[in-house]
């Protein structure tokens, strides 16, 4: 059994202060893309999961999400789970979310534990701020810590998804946050606004800039970074500049709205 594992942009972030929980208020609206891994399962006499990334089994994302599977309901872990790459990590894509939230849905279904999607949100929510959003998928607006969810209608939009070589670990982004004075902005709708964009690399301003002059209508960071999206008027438009950008960056893709 495979199950998807779909990449998410931030079309709006605007953090908040540092709670005392160490946590920050956010506020964002997020959107499913096309761009996905892949989360293969199989039965075993215990749980494995293997992927092709070079994280220790035990604290990648997809294992914690397993445990924390089998431990709400009690069943014995008794599963092999593969995780086959394609987006790019540390890059502000919810890769690892996506996987997590992979993983809960196809063990619910390969068990048929019957658990409801709230409850699936509620078992990754401890793991990673992004989970419970890539659980239910689509677009919606995620406040709190991004626990608080709230569906949105999809839009369809064509984008050109482009990481330059440099990493943006949400951790270190954070605290560089925290070292300046800035505005928290109020949501609107229609507004690309990322609070990332004021502390992120250089490399991420110039694939911005990199993706207007190709003819993007708009251009951000998505999450912590590194990732780049730009926002293009037609599918053609938006292929066409992934493709111009495979030349110059070591991740470039065309994705779209899902």
């Amino acid at each position: 059994m495979t199950e998807k594992a779909f990449a998410k942009i931030n079309l709006f972030l605007s953090v908040g202060n540092r709670r005392a929980d160490g946590y920050h208020d956010i506020d964002t609206v997020m959107h499913t893309v096309s761009l996905y891994d892949e989360v293969c399962f199989e039965k075993c006499d215990t749980l494995r999961v293997f992927c092709d990334m070079d994280v220790p089994e035990k604290e990648n994302l997809a294992y914690k999400a397993a445990q924390a599977f089998f431990e709400y309901t009690g069943i014995t872990p008794s599963v092999k789970i593969t995780v086959k790459k394609f987006i790019p990590s540390k890059a502000g894509l919810g890769g690892g979310s996506a996987d997590a939230a992979a993983v809960l849905r196809g063990l619910n279904e390969m068990y048929k534990a019957g658990l409801d999607i709230q409850t699936l949100a509620r078992i990754g929510a401890p793991l990673g701020a992004d989970i419970p959003f890539c659980v239910y998928g689509g677009k919606a607006r995620c406040e709190g810590i991004g626990e608080i969810i709230t569906p949105m209608e999809k839009e369809t939009l064509y984008l050109a998804i482009v990481k330059p070589d440099v990493d943006c670990p949400t951790g270190k982004m954070y605290s560089l946050l925290d070292e300046k004075e800035r505005e928290t902005v109020s949501y609107k709708e229609n507004l690309f606004f990322n609070s990332f964009d004021a502390v992120c690399p250089e490399e991420c301003k110039k694939a911005t800039e990199r993706l207007l002059a190709l003819g993007a209508k708009n251009a951000m960071l998505s999450g912590s970074g590194s990732a780049v999206f730009g926002v293009f008027q037609t599918e053609a438009d938006a292929i066409s500049a992934a493709e111009t950008l495979e030349k110059e960056y070591p991740f470039s893709a065309y994705a779209h709205t899902i």
